[in-house]
């Protein structure tokens, strides 16, 4: 699928309304509050709006990030990449970050570890732990490991390595196709194993591009 294909705009549009649907409903809720009858605000709805307001914030900066032009910037620190993705989790308490990567990345490369932690997330519905960290020595390697029970189906792992043909895109899974798609087109590479409890995909590119 060519990444200029319009469909990917049409999928990336809805991606971005349903993740943010949520947090967004939450905040007119805590709104209704404020304006209700109850005669002003508390705290538990004050912190209601404010958590949902953050919350919305934060996974907008990761899909931003993830979904957006990379270009070709000034580095973007690791640990500032971590922040945004650990806000961006913060409404799924079901799902655990441990995140190890330090030192500047390339623009490229913090996109394409963005969709990879999105590709895992999307494999652990019911929860897990989500690692990112250093890997190989020889060159420049992040992996993005999901632990617990795996739900996405084979072939997107296989399609994303390179070993199949990836399923007909939708707005669910759109993250693998614009993964596959960036790193079809750069000089990176990417390597992915699966069982039924776990997930890896490694990255493999230069340090900064």
């Amino acid at each position: 699928m060519p990444q200029d294909d319009p469909d990917f705009a049409a999928l990336t549009g809805s991606r971005i309304c349903h993740d943010l649907a949520s947090p967004v409903g939450a905040a007119l809720t805590g709104l209704e509050f404020l304006s209700g009858a109850s005669g002003g605000a508390n705290p538990d709805e004050m912190a209601l709006l404010r958590d949902s307001l953050t919350g919305a914030r934060a996974t907008l900066e990761m899909l931003r990030l993830a979904f957006g032009h990379a270009g070709t910037g000034a580095a973007l620190d690791a640990a500032t990449l971590g922040t945004t993705v650990r806000g961006h989790l913060a409404t799924r308490p079901r799902l655990r970050l441990d995140w190890a990567l330090d030192g500047p990345l390339g623009r490229a490369a913090a996109q394409h570890v963005a969709l990879a932690i999105l590709c895992a997330v999307h494999a652990l519905p019911r929860g897990g732990t989500l690692t990112a960290a250093l890997a190989g020595a020889s060159s420049f390697g992040i992996t993005a490991t999901g632990e617990g029970d795996i739900a996405a189906e084979s072939t997107l792992w296989d399609g994303l390595a390179g070993r199949a043909t990836l399923p007909a895109p939708d707005p669910r899974r759109v993250e693998f196709h614009l993964l596959a798609a960036r790193i079809a087109r750069g000089d990176a590479r990417i390597d992915v194993t699966h069982a039924a409890q776990s997930v890896m995909i490694v990255l493999f590119q230069p340090a900064l591009d």
